[in-house]
């Protein structure tokens, strides 16, 4: 029987800030590819890439939690699944699955700067990772303006 206090996340780094996906939601990471821009699309939907002949809208995830790629010409794009939504998120580097215990998260929703994007501060020793709320990123994304 699983242990339910025990759960996977995907991380990878924004800017000079570790992050996390829960890792069920990833299904395929690529070196950034070509991106089609999309006219009239929000400013941080950078295009949409052609993912074995299937079209894949691409995310600037730094610019959606309000941060700055330190690298943006490069990287690697994290494709995840919700609800039926494949979406990539550009990020710049990736680190890997990483098991995380419930007791090393910590929610502090209100004083930190992602607001509810953000499920929380995972603590590793002196590293700490920001577990993200992709269903609430997509939200606010797909959310008409």
């Amino acid at each position: 029987m699983a242990n339910l206090s025990e759960f996977e996340v995907f991380v990878f780094s924004v800017g000079s800030q570790e992050m996390a996906f829960d890792v069920e939601h990833v299904s395929i990471v690529i070196e950034k590819t070509d991106i089609t821009p999309v006219p009239r699309a929000k400013k941080n939907v950078l295009g949409v890439m052609n993912l074995r002949g299937r079209i894949v809208p691409v995310i600037d995830l730094a610019s959606t939690l309000g941060l700055t790629l330190e690298n943006g010409s490069q990287g690697k794009i994290v494709v995840v699944n919700y609800e039926d939504l494949e979406t990539g998120f550009l990020v710049e580097r990736v680190r890997g699955v990483m098991r995380v215990r419930s007791e090393d998260v910590e929610k502090i929703h209100r004083f930190e700067s992602f607001g509810e994007k953000s499920r929380g501060i995972i603590k590793r020793g002196e590293q700490l990772i920001v577990h993200l709320n992709l269903g609430k990123i997509l939200e606010e994304l797909t959310m008409s303006s």
